[in-house]
């Protein structure tokens, strides 16, 4: 597809459209770049506990903090999300209708990315801990008999940070995908002035529809 063809072709698409199939790529990157790059802190160094052994009834219980840097955590998890600035490619085209959708869009994108993820953290079971810096503190239990007990691992506790990240962005993409959806109907009532690409809309909106059009 050469030059030109391919800015027609995603000129006609939505920028709603664009922040919602972005997760293709950025999650995988963001898992790569946390388990690569994303390295604990040894709890001694840093005076901090780094946990607990519990026995009962010939059972062990061990409870074990990992401690991830808190604005490394947060670049990590936000350095994929630059993919939605290229939403600011339709702020360029002169239709009005699609420059709003497309400052929306970008605010629903940055605040997936650079938000949603340490806020979803926040709120699971991670501690945050800001002796000497900033520190998320994940908790990991383990238990068996006396002797057999598999301590958990540093990757266990990041793979629970992702996952708590990855459902708060879940949950934004939701928001998004309404947002896409509500987005004509609510401009056919209260911002009829700015026509849509595909041509001037009839007095009244009859249906619910999208924004995944050519013009």
């Amino acid at each position: 597809m050469s030059r030109e063809p391919f800015f027609q072709w995603l000129k006609a698409r939505s920028p709603f459209l664009w922040v919602l199939v972005t997760p293709i790529a950025t999650l995988p990157l963001s898992a790569l770049l946390l388990f690569t790059l994303g390295g604990e802190h040894d709890a001694v160094e840093l005076g901090l506990p780094a946990g607990e052994l519990c026995r009962f009834e010939g059972l062990l219980a061990q409870t074990c903090f990992y401690y991830f840097d808190f604005w490394r955590t947060w670049l990590l998890l936000a350095i994929p999300g630059a993919l939605n600035l290229l939403v600011v490619l339709w702020v360029l085209q002169r239709n009005g209708y699609v420059r709003v959708a497309a400052v929306i869009a970008l605010l629903l994108g940055l605040v997936r990315s650079l938000v949603v993820p340490m806020a979803a953290i926040a709120v699971s079971h991670f501690a945050l801990y800001s002796d000497g810096g900033l520190y998320l503190q994940g908790e990991i239990i383990a238990g068996g008999g006396v002797g057999d007990i598999d301590p958990p691992s540093a990757e266990r506790a990041l793979r629970q940070l992702l996952t708590a990240a990855w459902i708060g962005g879940g949950v934004a993409w939701a928001v998004t995908l309404v947002v896409w959806r509500a987005y004509e109907p609510i401009m056919a009532r209260y911002w009829r002035s700015l026509d849509p690409p595909w041509g001037p809309r009839p007095d009244e909106p009859k249906r619910w529809t999208g924004f995944l059009h050519r013009g």
